[in-house]
C-alpha cells in the first residue's frame, strides 16, 4: 500500500516526460515481438502545423455532461446528457442566449461511474416520440447496467412522465466496465455496448464468454417484440437461430470488448467504428465486423494479455490503431467527418482521448491504419464526441462545455 518511491519524485518531471516515463515501463511489459505490431501502433504521432480550434458551441455550461446530438423533428435542437444529476436538456442556442429547458430528470446519482451514460433517439423520434438512455446504478446492493426506452410527450419537448420500460437489465460483475454506446444502425436496430463488467483485467473471462451479453456489441430489434422479450434478435444475427443460450446468446453481433463507450457508423459506408477501453496498456480503436471476436482479455490492442480464455481455433481480429499510456488512456470513440466534401477531413475517422484530452484523425484501408494525426487538444476532458445533423462534429468537454470542433483552418495531410 506504501510505493518506496520517494516522497514527490514526480514533482521533478513536466506532465510529458511523466507519460512518457510511464510509457516505457509500461513497454518492458510488451513481447519482443512488439515490432511487428507495424502500422496499427506507432511509437510517434504527427501533429497538423496548425491544430484544429474549439469554438464554444452555446452560452451554456452543464454539469458533467457525456452526450451531445440532435433531437430528431426539433429544428436547431440538441439534447445534452449530464451524468450525475440524472438530467436531460434540450438545448437551442442563440447569438445572445440559448433556450434550455429540462427534457427529464431522473434524480441525483452518488460521483463516479453510476449515473446517466449513453442516450440515442429512435430513428423516427419525431413520429413516436420513443427515446432509450443507459443507467448503471446500484440496487439491492447488486451493481446493474440497464437500458430503458422512455416516452416523450406529444410536443416531444419533455418527457412524458410515463414510467420507462426496461428493455435490458445486465447484472454486473463490479461497478466498472458497464459500456454505454448506443446506436441506430442504418438498418434500423439498436446496437449496444455492453463492457466486461469488471473486475479489472476480466478475471471472470466475460468477454470471451459467449453465454453472457458482458464484454459484448449488440443488435436489437425494438419495433418487433418476442415471446416473453421487449425485443426481438433480428434474423441476419451473426448467432440467430441458435435457440440453445447456453451455448451462445443470440443477441450478440459482436465480442471480445473491454469497454465499448462509444462507437458510430459511418453514414457513407456503413462502417462501425468502436473505441475500446483499455486495460493496463493499450487503447484502442475497431472496425467492428458481424461476428467478429476483438480479443480482449485474450489480447489487449495487438499484445498478447492472457490465455486463460483462449479459445482453440478462435480467430481475433485485431484493432485498426492501438497506442499507449503515451498518448492517453481512455479512449473516446467519434465519428467519421462527412459533413463538407471539398474538406481534407472527408473520411477521416476523428477521435479523442478523455485523460489526455488529445483529438486524432485517422484513415485505413481494408481495416489496416494508413493515416493518423493528433489534429488538436481538446480544452477540457473529452468525454464524448457529438456530430449534427449537418455531419459537423462536436467535443464533450465534461468539465461543462460543448465546443464546435472547426476544421475549417486546419489541413489533414
Amino acid at each position: 500500500d506504501i510505493s518506496i518511491m520517494p516522497e514527490g519524485l514526480e514533482l521533478g518531471l513536466s506532465r510529458q516526460e511523466f507519460a512518457d516515463l510511464i510509457d516505457y515501463l509500461a513497454s518492458l511489459k510488451l513481447p519482443n515481438s512488439a515490432a511487428a505490431m507495424g502500422r496499427g501502433m506507432p511509437a510517434t504521432i504527427a501533429e497538423l502545423a496548425k491544430p484544429v480550434s474549439f469554438r464554444p458551441f452555446s452560452h451554456s455550461r452543464f454539469e458533467h455532461p457525456v452526450w451531445f446530438g440532435p433531437v430528431p423533428g426539433l429544428a436547431d435542437t440538441f439534447a445534452v446528457e449530464e451524468h450525475e444529476s440524472g438530467k436531460i436538456w434540450f438545448l437551442k442556442p442563440g447569438e445572445q442566449a440559448d433556450s434550455r429547458t429540462l427534457f427529464l430528470e431522473t434524480g441525483h446519482f452518488l460521483p463516479g461511474t453510476r449515473g446517466l451514460v449513453g442516450l440515442v433517439f429512435h430513428p423516427d423520434f419525431a413520429a413516436n416520440g420513443r427515446y432509450f438512455y443507459v443507467k448503471h446504478l446500484v440496487t439491492d446492493g447488486h451493481f446493474r447496467a440497464v437500458l430503458y426506452e422512455g416516452q416523450a410527450d406529444a410536443a416531444r419537448t419533455r418527457d412524458s412522465g410515463r414510467p420507462p420500460s426496461i428493455v435490458l437489465r445486465i447484472d454486473m460483475s463490479s461497478n466498472v466496465h458497464f459500456g454505454a454506446g448506443l446506436q441506430f444502425g442504418p438498418d434500423g436496430y439498436l446496437y449496444v455496448g455492453v463492457g466486461d463488467t469488471g473486475p479489472q483485467g476480466d478475471p471472470h473471462g466475460n468477454a470471451q464468454n459467449m453465454t453472457l451479453l458482458k464484454g459484448k456489441l449488440l443488435r436489437l430489434d425494438v419495433d418487433h417484440v418476442a415471446p416473453g422479450k421487449p425485443y426481438s434478435v433480428p434474423a441476419d444475427n451473426p448467432f440467430a437461430g441458435n435457440n440453445d443460450t447456453s451455448a451462445v446468446r443470440p443477441e450478440i453481433w459482436a465480442s471480445g470488448l473491454r469497454m465499448a463507450w462509444r462507437f458510430s457508423f459511418d453514414p457513407l459506408t456503413g462502417d462501425l467504428w468502436e473505441g475500446d477501453v483499455g486495460q493496463d496498456l493499450i487503447e484502442e480503436v475497431n472496425l467492428i465486423r458481424r461476428g467478429g471476436n476483438y480479443g480482449w482479455n485474450v489480447f489487449e490492442g495487438f499484445a498478447p494479455y492472457s490465455n486463460k480464455y483462449r479459445r482453440q481455433g478462435e480467430t481475433y481480429l485485431p484493432p485498426v490503431f492501438a497506442y499507449s499510456r503515451k498518448f492517453g488512456a481512455s479512449v473516446t470513440g467519434g465519428f467519421v467527418y462527412r459533413a463538407k466534401r471539398d474538406s481534407s477531413f472527408y473520411g477521416v475517422y476523428i477521435f479523442g482521448d478523455y485523460q489526455s484530452s488529445r483529438i486524432f484523425g485517422l484513415t485505413q484501408e481494408r481495416g489496416v491504419l494508413k493515416t493518423l494525426r493528433q489534429i488538436g487538444r481538446s480544452p477540457e476532458h473529452a468525454v464524448s464526441i457529438g456530430r449534427d445533423n449537418q455531419g459537423e462534429l462536436y467535443v464533450v468537454g465534461y468539465e461543462g462545455t460543448i465546443y464546435r470542433l472547426d476544421l475549417d483552418g486546419a489541413t489533414f495531410e
